[in-house]
């Protein structure tokens, strides 16, 4: 059963729930070339914030980071897929800091229910390879992303 709620009312409630909501207004994920041609692309996206008087800025940040890898042809191989946990993945370390090329780093803008302006930009500090593939055949990345935040008043 679908109720077809308008999008505001669900938000309004959220934000009755004590969450400060987030309207992207631009969304720009950072980009970076590795020597092995792969073009890895990394977002760091804002969910929600929660009012946390703990933080520097009175709210405490949820996100989620989205991580992409397109990998050349040649470099794919389906048939080495196999399962593997977080654990094998880190011990399964070929290439541990693969020294990318930025090829784009922007600022994504939300504007939050608070009344503020939140930018972030997302910067992978390390990008290793490891010798896991998944299962369209594309070598296992890990990516260590960190965020670049300002905020201001909404004018």
């Amino acid at each position: 059963m679908s109720e077809n709620i308008p999008v505001e009312e669900i938000v309004k409630e959220v934000q009755q729930m004590g969450y400060i909501t987030v309207k992207p207004r631009e969304i720009s994920p950072s980009y970076y070339k590795l020597k092995d041609g792969t073009i890895v692309k990394v977002l760091i996206n804002i969910n929600h914030l929660v009012p946390d008087p703990r933080s520097p800025d009175g709210f405490a940040v949820s996100s989620t980071n989205i991580i992409t890898a397109f990998v050349p042809k040649e470099k794919r191989n389906p048939t080495l897929a196999k399962p593997y946990t977080p654990s094998e993945l880190r011990a399964g370390i070929t290439d541990e800091d693969m020294e990318p090329i930025t090829l784009k780093e922007d600022f994504s803008v939300y504007e939050l229910s608070n009344g503020l302006i939140l930018s972030l930009k997302t910067v992978a500090g390390q990008i290793s390879k490891t010798a896991y593939y998944n299962q369209d055949g594309e070598p296992v990345y890990i990516v260590n992303a960190a965020p670049i935040i300002k905020t201001k008043k909404s004018r």
